[in-house]
């Protein structure tokens, strides 16, 4: 494919905002404008984008965003419609002659919330990095999985070419499948913290002895499947050390580690069997 460089603005200043931005400014593309709720974000990030030879400016004009090729709106789920309707009523006041692609970057809503801005005349789609994202850790954005979503061929092929840009490895998936690997990534990284936060919490002062064993948990799941390799009290049906551990969460009044311990054990000896 080949090297292509575009014009892209960003509506929104939150982790997504600034690690996309990021990543495709680093790719050689210009982020001409960025565009938040909040101006002290928006400028800052506009300041960041524009280290390093880049020249973005912040707007609290929408209207200026649509002299870019891209308009990405990394904004919250539930503002995207919103900002898909304040987009589509610009371009129905102020006819032009050309319109950029718009897409949003949410996992799980579906690409019909851009429905205004289809109407309007304007070429939609998502394109989801599938990765955790935040501003205060660097991530190299190539390990990003990108799910694209774009009805249009040449709108398909400029999110294509975006993609190529960052190194990144991408898959075509309609919003259904997207919707069902956002849950999935839910499962993998938003409920995995969780545990961990629980037994942080139980092993105190001497948490970070447990990093070793969670990294490596970790390390044979992507060798092979989960199942294959879970191991501990609960497979083994010893019921004897459950006992012994769930006695020693009710006497330290742990009441919520005790809940998901119960369940959790309950369900490994069943889900291994299945394999």
């Amino acid at each position: 494919m080949k090297e292509s460089t575009h014009t892209i603005s960003v509506a929104g200043a939150g982790n997504m905002a600034f690690r996309l931005g990021i990543a495709l400014r680093d790719a050689g593309h210009r982020i001409t404008h960025i565009w938040s709720r909040r101006r002290e974000p928006g400028e800052k990030l506009a300041t960041i984008l524009s280290s390093e030879g880049g020249n973005t400016l912040y707007t609290d004009n929408l209207a200026e965003l649509l002299d870019s090729e891209v308009v990405i709106l990394a904004v919250s789920d539930n503002a995207i419609r919103e900002m898909a309707c304040k987009v589509a009523e610009i371009i129905c006041n102020s006819p032009r002659s050309t319109t950029p692609l718009v897409f949003h970057t949410s996992g799980a809503t579906d690409i019909g919330a851009l429905e205004p801005l289809n109407a309007a005349g304007v070429t939609c789609g998502v394109l989801w990095p599938m990765m955790t994202l935040s501003k205060n850790k660097n991530i190299q954005f190539k390990e990003a999985p990108l799910l694209i979503e774009c009805p249009d061929p040449k709108g398909r092929e400029l999110m294509e070419e975006l993609a190529f840009s960052l190194r990144c490895e991408y898959f075509h998936c309609d919003s259904t499948k997207r919707l069902q690997m956002h849950c999935a990534a839910v499962f993998a990284s938003n409920f995995t913290n969780y545990a961990l936060s629980l037994a942080y919490e139980l092993a105190g002062d001497k948490a970070p002895y447990l990093i070793p064993t969670a990294i490596e948990a970790v390390r044979k799941c992507c060798m092979f499947h989960p199942d294959q390799v879970q191991t501990g009290p609960a497979l083994r049906g010893d019921t004897a050390t459950m006992e012994r551990h769930l006695a020693m969460l009710r006497e330290m009044g742990l009441a919520e580690h005790e809940e998901i311990y119960t369940l959790i054990s309950k369900n490994i000896p069943h889900r291994v069997k299945k394999r």
